[in-house]
C-alpha cells in the first residue's frame, strides 16, 4: 500500500477500477445527476461556459450539460470509463458531440491541460477515491478562472449510517456508530468531511458560497424508485436537499464555490 509519509499516494479507484467502474455506473443514480444539474445550471446560467470535469469517468453530466450549449471538457484516468463515455457521445446529434472533449490524464498532474482556464470545474465523486483530497483541490483551483464556478460533490461521512439504518442492516449501524467499519459496502470510500472540503478550497482561493444534499430518501434504495410521478421524487429530494436538518443526513454533500483570486506558494496539509 502506497504510503502518505513519503508521498506516494493512495488511489482507490485505481486499485480497484475493474470492479468500480460497473459499480459507479449502476449507482449513480439519475436522480443524483438531476439534482447536481439543477444546482449547476442555476448557477451557470443561459450562457455557454467552458467546463473541466475532473473525473467525468463515463460522461453523463458533460452530457447533460452540453446539451444546454455548454463546452466540457472530461478528464479521467480509466481507460475504460473514457471509451463508456465516448461510446455514448457517439449517439448524440452532431452538436453535442462537438461540445465535448475527453483526455486522458491524472486530475493531479501538475501539468494537466497546461495553462487553460475554465469558467467552471467540475470534481464529483472523485475525492471518496482520494485518501489525501488535497492536491485534487489544488488543481481544481488552478483550472478555475478568476471568479468562475467550482463544484464538488463528495460522500457525507456524518450520514454513514443512514444508508444501513434504512436498509435494516442493524449490526453495520452499531459499528458505524461506535467508529468501525462493518466492511460490508459494495466499494471502498476514503470520505472527507464537508467542513475539511471547504477548508481546503478556502486556502486555494475559492469561496464556499452554497452547499446542498444529495441523496436523502432515496440513496438507500436498490430497485428502481417507484412513484406515481417521478417528478415528485426529485422535487422531494430538491427541496430537502436545500434546508436542515434534512441535507445533512444525505448521502452526498454538494459545494458550489468561487474562485476569488490566483494564489501562490499553496501547501499541502
Amino acid at each position: 500500500m502506497p504510503n502518505l509519509a513519503t508521498g506516494e499516494r493512495h488511489n482507490l479507484w485505481s486499485e480497484h477500477a475493474a470492479e468500480l467502474a460497473e459499480v459507479y455506473t449502476r449507482a449513480a443514480s439519475s436522480v443524483r445527476f438531476s439534482l447536481v444539474t439543477r444546482a449547476l445550471l442555476s448557477e451557470l446560467g443561459e450562457r455557454s461556459h467552458s467546463v473541466c470535469d475532473i473525473g467525468g469517468g463515463h460522461g453523463q453530466q458533460a452530457l447533460l450539460l452540453a446539451r444546454r450549449g455548454h463546452k466540457v471538457t472530461v478528464v479521467d484516468a480509466d481507460p475504460a470509463m473514457l471509451a463508456l463515455a465516448q461510446r455514448t457521445i457517439d449517439t448524440e446529434d452532431s452538436s453535442v458531440r462537438r461540445s465535448v472533449t475527453l483526455v486522458h490524464a491524472d486530475g493531479q498532474d501538475p501539468q494537466l491541460l497546461a495553462s487553460e482556464t475554465f469558467d467552471a470545474v467540475l470534481c464529483h465523486s472523485v475525492l471518496m477515491y482520494e485518501q489525501n483530497p488535497a492536491p485534487m483541490l489544488r488543481t481544481v483551483a488552478r483550472l478555475t478562472g478568476d471568479g468562475g464556478l467550482v463544484s464538488v460533490l463528495s460522500v457525507n461521512p456524518e450520514s454513514a449510517a443512514m444508508r444501513p439504518g434504512l436498509q435494516g442492516r442493524w449490526r453495520d449501524i452499531v459499528l458505524i456508530l461506535r467508529g468501525l467499519d462493518p466492511c460490508t459496502d459494495s466499494y471502498p470510500t476514503s470520505n472527507h468531511s464537508r467542513e475539511r472540503v471547504t477548508n481546503l478550497l478556502r486556502e486555494n482561493g475559492v469561496s464556499v458560497q452554497k452547499w446542498y444534499g444529495v441523496g436523502i430518501f432515496t440513496d438507500h434504495l436498490t430497485e428502481p424508485v417507484r412513484a406515481a410521478d417521478p417528478a415528485d421524487v426529485f422535487e422531494a429530494e430538491w427541496q430537502a436537499g436545500l434546508r436542515d436538518p434534512y441535507r445533512g443526513v444525505a448521502r452526498c454533500y454538494h459545494l458550489l464555490g468561487r474562485r476569488e483570486r490566483l494564489t501562490i506558494g499553496l501547501t499541502t496539509p
